[in-house]
């Protein structure tokens, strides 16, 4: 069930991806790069297991998986983006609860989708304010 959870989370598709920039910075014995891409993929694989098991975690760890998740698309497109996060100022980030990496499908269709096959450099903001409330 766990492993279901972790599947839905973080797209297999994008793994093999992210194993496969590795490899092509080893082949191209681009070391630092390599080194990089690993440490920010080896943090974000650490946050999304460590996030599966909860319904919720605080905005802050979802943001940090996401800035992860963007900052590895970026290196593997080219620097073809740029992103930034805007959080509303009245938002406690490490007491709001979100479901995990609930954002991450869409940040991944807006890339893949949109940012990807646009001419030049594109720039993807993501805000994020509160909605309503709960009760």
């Amino acid at each position: 069930m766990q492993a279901q959870v972790l599947r839905t989370q973080m797209n297999p598709h994008f793994i093999f991806n992210a194993l496969n920039s590795i490899n092509n910075y080893v082949h191209e014995n681009e070391r630092d790069l390599a080194s990089g891409f690993l440490t920010k993929f080896a943090r974000l694989m650490r946050l999304v297991l460590e996030n599966s098991r909860y319904n919720e975690v605080p905005l802050n760890q979802d943001l940090e998986a996401l800035r992860l998740y963007m900052d590895l698309e970026r290196a593997r497109t080219n620097n073809k983006f740029d992103y930034a996060i805007e959080v509303d100022p009245a938002i406690d980030q490490e007491s709001a609860m979100v479901l995990p990496l609930v954002l991450q499908p869409f940040v991944e269709n807006a890339i893949w989708h949109g940012l990807s096959r646009k001419e030049g450099k594109g720039h993807l903001v993501l805000c994020v304010k509160r909605g309503g409330t709960r009760y």
